[in-house]
């Protein structure tokens, strides 16, 4: 056997057994291979070899004019902005024409995106330097048999080695059947229908009695409203959305980490969301958002622990929808992005806690747990600051005002004596409001002056006063407060209609 073919499979085997690069592609005829260094990045070319006989320098033209074409493809299929390629030929001679404009030198693709730099490795070449080390091209076995045993050795080890990468890579995709994605879908639906029965997904009061995030309920006690929310959901629509991304994405974490690791880290990441709304929004919420933004987050970690097999079997898609999930929540009023954010985080941190499937890295696991408990414990330490004790005070008003709605006098008079920050026209108004129904009007009256007091332009305590006033049988008083209410809100239905029954 001629001597270029061991040459041909002794550097293959120098670059992936010695130098640790892995195979991109190989040819079903051997003779045409493409590898990456395990680090390949910044200015680590992708090492081409191609071991053939060169006659003539046309022919060498238009195969580097096919090797930009596969490079272009190569550096799509990793997502890299450029592709730096050392194209090497190993061959007995080389070509019988003028070739030197065309070796050692680099030239670029149409796009600029690659450069390739073509090598020629013949008789005349003694040794060969890549990646810092040098390999001897002349250390070659004396008889046909001694390098076709070694070839054959040589080839085996390489068609092994890569047998078992694709091995680890499909059980490392596949590792558990989906099972607890859909379990979560099922009983989100049963909590939707359950919900609707029972008043309505949107009713406020069916969402709190349900379980939905509360601020001021959690901040008395009600710690399993960190949970519960990740399964309940606001309108049919959000069920739909909600259960659509997690039919997608929930099932791909399943199947890399397990059932049980998913099951932990959905859980967790949806408990994160919970948390970081609590601490950052007033808001009633609800919804499995966070838990599926954990989803993601597991994604990221994944391709932050093998970036080249997630960037060519999902890419950036993954990271373009979560951009875009977060714009949308930072520029769309009423998406509660503090959520998608903890989730997010806490997807990330429980996926590094749990690790992958038959795979332990102490250092990874035990400082995430580190990381995650100093994360929470700032958390908890958080909830004294004025920040999140005046989310507690707006969502207490957001209760007392559904349960003004309800005609729960009691109820709301009663979340009312726990808010703190208490200098707040909407407290007063609410409280006044309150006290005029229970016909407690000096009570009414004096809160109703604090309220404008806070806010001269609040037209419903004005309207408010003057229904006072009629209680008091102060005719002219009213008129007086109802003429400043309509000044404020002059279309107002209800002032009208009282207008027209006290004017002169």
């Amino acid at each position: 056997m001629e001597i270029e073919p061991y040459k041909y499979w002794r550097i293959i085997h120098f670059l992936i057994m010695e130098c640790h690069y892995n195979v991109i592609y190989l040819s079903k005829n051997y003779q045409e291979i493409w590898i990456e260094g395990k680090k390949n990045g910044g200015n680590t070319p992708i090492i081409r070899l191609f071991q053939m006989d060169l006659d003539w320098s046309n022919w060498l033209s238009r195969d580097m004019e096919r090797t930009v074409l596969n490079a272009e493809r190569i550096r799509r299929t990793l997502r890299k902005r450029s592709l730096k390629v050392e194209s090497v030929y190993i061959t007995t001679f080389p070509p019988v024409d003028s070739y030197d404009h065309l070796v050692n030198q680099s030239f670029n693709s149409t796009e600029k995106k690659v450069q390739i730099n073509t090598i020629l490795l013949d008789r005349s070449v003694q040794e060969w330097e890549i990646a810092g080390r040098k390999i001897n091209l002349n250390v070659i076995p004396d008889t046909a048999e001694e390098r076709d045993n070694q070839i054959q050795s040589y080839k085996e080890t390489i068609l092994a080695l890569i047998k078992q990468n694709e091995k680890e890579e499909r059980q490392l995709l596949n590792f558990g059947k989906p099972f607890i994605s859909y379990l979560f879908i099922v009983f989100q639906v049963i909590m939707f229908f359950l919900m609707e029965g029972s008043g309505g997904s949107t009713n406020s009061e069916t969402l709190v009695k349900w379980g939905a995030k509360v601020n001021y309920l959690i901040a008395v006690g009600e710690w399993w409203r960190l949970i519960t929310p990740i399964f309940l959901h606001i309108g049919f629509l959000h069920l739909v959305m909600n259960s659509f991304a997690l039919y997608y994405v929930g099932p791909l974490i399943e199947r890399i980490f397990g059932n049980s690791r998913f099951f932990i880290i959905y859980l967790f990441a949806g408990f994160s969301g919970v948390f970081a709304s609590y601490l950052f929004s007033p808001s009633l919420s609800a919804g499995a958002s966070g838990a599926i933004f954990g989803c993601f987050g597991a994604l990221l970690y994944f391709a932050w622990q093998f970036p080249k097999l997630f960037f060519r079997v999902m890419g950036w898609n993954v990271i373009i929808i979560i951009i875009i999930n977060l714009i949308f929540g930072f520029t769309i009023q009423g998406i509660d992005n503090a959520g998608h954010i903890g989730g997010l985080v806490g997807g990330f941190l429980a996926t590094a806690i749990v690790n992958f499937p038959k795979k332990k890295s102490w250092k990874i696991q035990l400082g995430a747990l580190l990381i995650t408990l100093l994360l929470i414990g700032i958390g908890i330490g958080y909830t004294s600051s004025s920040g999140v004790s005046q989310n507690r005070d707006q969502s207490a008003l957001i209760m007392v005002n559904n349960y003004v709605n309800d005609e729960k006098y009691d109820d709301a008079e009663q979340v009312l004596e726990t808010i703190k920050t208490k200098n707040n026209e909407n407290y007063y108004f609410l409280l006044s409001y309150i006290q005029l129904k229970k016909k407690e009007l000096a009570a009414a009256e004096k809160n109703l002056q604090k309220t404008i007091h806070l806010n001269p332009e609040f037209h419903e305590a004005y309207y408010n006063l003057a229904v006072v006033s009629l209680y008091d049988k102060k005719l002219e008083e009213a008129r007086e407060y109802l003429q400043k209410a309509l000044e404020l809100d002059e279309n107002n239905p209800k002032y009208l209609l009282l207008w027209d029954k006290i004017k002169e």
